[in-house]
């Protein structure tokens, strides 16, 4: 990718490393707790949480997927499913147990 469309997403990559893989990034769950594997081990996961799995395997592939928009608008579009498959993961985590709530012990 050219390095005028990667200033141009400059916003778009920002808001991403911040609150998918910055220091209180959720995406960190995933790779510092082997939450991806736990999910997709479970014989109960849905194929469609699967492959939002795939989405958010690392930081690189979510930018990767984010800066294959032709524009702007794509591109934060992009970045909207790979928060969107982030939280229905940790809702879909939740649910089998995967997490314990911030009332009880916290795993994050």
């Amino acid at each position: 990718m050219d390095e005028l469309h990667r200033s141009d997403f400059q916003p778009v990559l920002r808001t991403l490393q911040q609150s998918f893989a910055g220091d209180r990034g959720v995406g960190r769950a995933f790779w510092q707790l082997g939450l991806l594997e736990k999910v997709m081990a479970h014989n109960l996961t849905p194929d469609r949480l699967k492959e939002a799995c795939d989405l958010v395997r690392s930081y690189e592939l979510a930018v990767d997927y984010v800066m294959e928009a032709s524009d702007l608008h794509e591109a934060w579009s992009r970045s909207l499913e790979v928060l969107t498959a982030t939280n229905d993961l940790l809702a879909w985590a939740a649910e089998l147990n995967l997490i314990v709530s911030r009332s009880a012990k916290s795993e994050f």
